[in-house]
């Protein structure tokens, strides 16, 4: 079924029903379709056509879902770009996915107007807020402020595309991963089981919509469930407990290190008193889940994988056996006639592994994507006869339970966004001063990694570690600005001059011998 197909049936049971709240704001469902058509109405004003790609570089606000819904009604296909990217990072983004449009906010708006002259595919740059705007620029609501409420059928289908979303590999460029409307719907379907939802919950979302987890698994598992939708803006851990009772969430999804966050946070913060009753986290480590479900009283602690490319891999399931560091059982569909998710494990010559023994995690469900936009090598790299090789190392127990174990691709996990090392290693090898680079993961207090920059000199310079800092400021999103760099006299390499990694990581004084930037700032007081 198609995402306008599904919308509108939950539209036509649940009008009065709330489906969105958002600051002061109640929005119910028939309200919210009604500004959805509008907003469609002007798309097709605008000139947006069946498989037009249109950018939403927003927060979590009302119009990304507006226009995101609204795109999917008329074909077309929506561009999500992070908010933290600097001009280079979202001008990529925009570039190759050759947007015709750009939906921004205050908060990206210089960004917007400084990539636009060299984005040849751009057409136009709409703001959702601010009074006085630069000229050239169309206020969000002139889209669609006269627009009918009513809108005429498509003829979209479930295979079309709806949504190219980037992610970081290993070439230092982010794919874009093409996803369909039975993707959405089908993902929304699954959450049912996984997180144990239905039409009473408020679902919250505090994960930035711009990526895969908040559209896929909030957004559409609220819809599925004909549930109601809690938008938070951006994710403060001091107000987290307080947005919880205010709204009354029963449910939430976070990544590791908010999770580590929310458990480090002080005690008179906690509202014991809120109703949330499961919360859906990827890579749970136990003192987390111990904190979750004892000092919280959150009776439903959930550690979950899923994919950029591939949503709902698995899961500890709900009312099941739970064991920790676990990613789960392959994930159901409430259909049991459905084939879902399907896992294997593999050695490096594609032949399954035995229970115990590690190997290469592959999957196939129906809602994996239909491969990389403008790049066919690698999605015949990634999919190989209807599998997806994930590039993750696990193994699973004699109860089917599947554990993680490492990273096969050189890719670095912090916050919550994946990040290219030889996208970073570019960035500070342009510096005149540097010589050559390794980028390598290194553990991060709050789980998943930390940037570690390893930093050869040419002869006769020398640098502090804040020219590092401030050199990758300029060209990179704040999250892969690294954290720690060490300045050395060469780097390990094979015989063949490739940079030895792996020697790198097992350093024991790595560490020891890095600058902390973090601990840098602390003492100045920053």
């Amino acid at each position: 079924m198609d995402m306008r197909t599904f919308w509108e049936s939950k539209v036509e049971k649940n009008p009065e029903k709330i489906f969105l709240y958002y600051g002061d704001k109640e929005i119910t469902y028939s309200e919210f379709d009604a500004r959805v058509n509008q907003v469609a109405n002007g798309f097709v004003e605008m000139g947006v056509k069946k498989g037009d790609r249109v950018s939403l570089m927003l927060q979590n606000v009302p119009e990304f879902l507006y226009s995101w819904f609204g795109l999917a009604k008329i074909g077309g296909v929506m561009v999500p770009v992070n908010t933290a990217f600097k001009a280079n990072e979202a001008q990529y983004v925009v570039n190759h996915s050759e947007a015709s449009g750009l939906i921004t906010s205050q908060d990206t708006l210089q960004v917007a107007l400084q990539i636009k002259k060299d984005c040849p595919h751009l057409r136009w740059i709409a703001c959702v807020d601010g009074e006085e705007l630069p000229k050239g620029v169309i206020p969000y609501n002139q889209l669609s402020r006269d627009m009918p409420k009513e809108l005429k059928d498509f003829h979209v289908g479930d295979e079309d595309h709806t949504s190219i979303i980037y992610t970081s590999g290993t070439t230092g460029f982010p794919k874009g991963a093409m996803h369909v409307h039975k993707n959405l719907v089908m993902t929304g379907e699954a959450f049912l089981l996984r997180a144990g939802v239905g039409p009473k919950d408020r679902i919250m979302a505090i994960l930035p919509l711009f990526h895969l987890n908040a559209q896929f698994y909030s957004t559409w598992g609220a819809i599925a469930a004909e549930a109601s939708l809690i938008l938070i803006r951006r994710f403060s851990a001091s107000r987290f407990w307080d947005q919880a009772v205010q709204y009354g969430a029963t449910e939430f999804n976070f990544i590791g290190a908010v999770g580590r966050i929310l458990c480090a946070r002080p005690e008179k913060e906690f509202r014991p008193e809120h109703t949330i009753r499961t919360a859906v986290g990827a890579a749970v480590s136990p003192d987390v889940y111990e904190t979750f479900t004892k000092r919280f009283k959150i009776p439903n602690m959930i550690d979950a994988y899923g994919l950029t490319e591939i949503a709902a891999v698995c899961q500890n399931p709900i009312g099941g056996k739970i064991k920790m560091k676990s990613m789960g059982l392959p994930a159901k569909h409430p259909d049991p006639s459905v084939t879902f998710t399907e896992m294997n494990i593999v050695d490096d010559n594609g032949q399954g592994v035995p229970i115990g023994q590690t190997g290469e995690l592959i999957v196939r469900n129906p809602v994996m994507m239909k491969g990389y936009f403008k790049e066919p090598e690698k999605t015949k790299e990634a999919i190989r006869d209807g599998w997806f090789y994930t590039g993750d190392y696990v193994y699973k127990d004699e109860d089917e339970y599947y554990f993680f174990v490492s990273r096969k691709k050189d890719i670095i996990r912090r916050k919550g966004e994946n990040i290219s090392p030889a996208e970073i290693e570019t960035i500070i090898n342009t510096n005149p001063k540097v010589l050559e680079t390794a980028v390598i993961p290194v553990p991060s207090e709050l789980g998943e990694d930390e940037v570690m920059a390893c930093i050869v000199l040419k002869p006769g310079q020398s640098m502090v570690p804040e020219e590092i800092v401030d050199w990758c400021k300029t060209s990179l999103a704040a999250f892969k600005v690294p954290r720690y760099i060490q300045f050395r006299k060469e780097l390990p390499k094979t015989t063949t001059q490739r940079v030895q990694k792996y020697v790198l990581k097992e350093e024991e004084d790595l560490l020891k011998k890095a600058y902390d930037m973090e601990l840098y700032k602390k003492s100045l007081g920053l």
